[in-house]
């Protein structure tokens, strides 16, 4: 007989970490599209949407803020410990105790 309410815990816990893992992941991948500040004009206001660009002078080699590095990093880091906590809950043979 299958004890029903065990599967749907079971299921909802894999459902509850899949979306964690996946959030994290991708708010660290929006934290690295983070763009510079705007830079002022010489009046002191900005521009409202940006500087006017090129699709041929599109580079990547723009600065991200320092925060929005360090919040992607931290943000792959969980997401990967996560995982690796997820194995280690899996595997029978990594639980020493």
């Amino acid at each position: 007989m299958i004890d029903w309410m065990s599967f749907l815990i079971v299921f909802a816990a894999a459902l509850v970490s899949a979306v964690f893992v996946v959030a994290l992941y991708s708010l660290g991948i929006r934290f690295l599209a983070t763009p510079p500040p705007p830079a002022p004009r010489a009046d002191g206001t900005f521009e409202p949407n940006g500087p006017s660009r090129d699709d041929e002078d599109d580079d990547v080699d723009l600065e991200r803020p320092v925060w929005a590095t360090w919040a992607a990093r931290a943000c792959f880091g969980l997401s990967g410990l996560a995982v690796l906590v997820g194995i280690f809950l899996i595997i029978p043979a990594l639980h020493f105790w």
